[in-house]
């Protein structure tokens, strides 16, 4: 027995499969602006849950800032960096598994250090660092660890 031409089901278009999963169409993408994080004097931290944005900027001119990844939500493979430190210090903390590229910092009579040696896991984000260090300091490293927590095992 056959069938009509109304009585067959119409075909799956990819548009309709789109509508149904929620699936975006590629559209020229909205500029996101980039993070911006100052700290004149004192102590900055960004510790709770945030998302990180393309690109970061952080300028610290003679506190501390700290820039902590670990509890971040990050759905990107890449983030751009840019610090600009004078007298003061740029942390940026990272869970084990991330991997950071600090190599485009130029610095004077200040440090750079990347204590972030672990190799990256597969799919995890790098991050990569530019920018300027007149007398301060830009270190990259993972999150310490009680005593406790190296028993047990966590993060």
């Amino acid at each position: 027995m056959t069938r009509t031409k109304e009585q067959r089901p119409a075909p799956i278009r990819i548009d309709d499969i789109e509508r149904m999963f929620g699936a975006r169409r590629s559209r020229s993408a909205a500029v996101e602006p980039p993070l911006e994080i100052r700290c004149a004097s004192g102590t900055k931290r960004t510790d709770a849950d945030w998302t990180v944005p393309k690109q970061v900027v952080a300028e610290c001119l003679t506190g501390k800032l700290v820039i902590d990844f670990t509890q971040a939500y990050c759905s990107r493979r890449e983030i751009d960096v840019r610090v600009h430190a004078d007298a003061g210090a740029i942390v940026l903390v990272v869970p084990r598994g991330w991997r950071v590229d600090i190599e485009g910092v130029e610095h004077g009579t200040g440090t750079v250090t990347n204590k972030v040696r672990l190799p990256r896991f597969p799919g995890a984000p790098v991050i990569r660092v530019v920018g300027r260090v007149e007398t301060g300091t830009v270190k990259a490293r993972y999150a310490y660890r009680s005593p406790l927590n190296w028993f047990r095992r966590s993060r």
